[in-house]
């Protein structure tokens, strides 16, 4: 198999801040030199998979309950109103799921592909990427305990 830049970003983890991993699954926020959107998320299944029908009931499973854990830590701890969840798979056959928060206060024009361009949304380079991924640690580490 020729290089797959989901797998490469689990292997090296190049300009990414984990936020959740495990054995069937891999969250992360990309991380920015410059100012980037804080709240735009990537889940990936661990094994190479290019599609949700690829997918074992196993990692289907861990997926599905990792999007809505993510979700709901995107909506406590970063302020979001909605949670954008997002696969097209039409560039990289590796399963990519994009959750995006959206925040209070979106106008209409930014809505939904054009959420990452409003210009007042909440936005962080690295030092903020970081502080916020340590909060949705903190709080997906919670509900694991909570149970």
């Amino acid at each position: 198999m020729e290089s797959c830049l989901f797998c490469d970003v689990q292997r090296s983890q190049p300009q990414a801040t984990v936020v959740y991993e495990d054995a069937l699954a891999y969250v992360y926020h990309p991380t920015e030199d410059t100012s980037g959107y804080l709240g735009h998320l990537i889940l990936i299944p661990r094994r190479h998979a290019p599609d949700y029908a690829s997918l074992t009931d196993d990692e289907a499973q861990a997926i599905g309950l990792l999007t809505t854990r993510i979700s709901r830590a995107l909506k406590s701890c970063a302020g979001a109103e909605k949670v954008y969840v997002v696969f097209y798979g039409e560039v990289t056959p590796h399963l990519h799921i994009h959750l995006t928060a959206r925040y209070p206060g979106v106008p209409r024009e930014y809505l939904r592909w054009n959420i990452e361009d409003w210009p007042d949304a909440p936005r962080g380079a690295s030092e903020a990427i970081a502080a916020l991924c340590s909060r949705l640690r903190a709080t997906l580490a919670g509900e694991v305990t909570q149970r």
